[in-house]
């Protein structure tokens, strides 16, 4: 009987290349802020490359640029919240890693804000999609 591992997360995610900073919640005075790029976004956290790895269960402070977006043309939005990096594992064949961070702090509308990012853009690819199909 095979193993599986069954999927725990409980919001969709996205593959998408946001400006992202973090910084440990508790760093010395000379320690500066990561600053990176999303590989994936949900609204429960975030995954980014990261040079420098961070151990599981660091907390951070994330800053996260969420683009204009939708018909009505939603302005860029700063989203600034807590965080815990839940894994870091070093890319294959690369110097960088993979970092995921769960959100612990996020405010009420902001999180509306990145569900509402999340599926504007899940429907987006869902048209790119089928226009590019003969």
């Amino acid at each position: 009987m095979k193993n599986e591992v069954k999927e725990r997360r409980k919001a969709p995610r996205i593959s998408t290349r946001l400006a992202l900073q973090v910084e440990r919640s508790i760093r010395s005075a000379t320690e500066r802020p990561i600053t990176t790029e999303s590989l994936n976004l949900s609204s429960g956290g975030v995954c980014a490359a990261v040079r420098s790895p961070l151990e599981p269960m660091t907390k951070v402070g994330l800053t996260l640029l969420l683009p204009s977006f939708g018909r009505m043309g939603k302005k860029t939005q700063v989203i600034s919240c807590h965080g815990v990096v839940v894994r870091c594992d070093r890319q294959t064949g690369e110097d960088e890693f993979d970092m995921a961070c769960a959100f612990t702090d996020v405010k009420k509308e902001d999180k509306l804000l990145i569900e509402e990012y999340i599926g504007w853009r899940v429907m987006q690819d869902f048209v790119d999609e089928r226009l590019s199909q003969p």
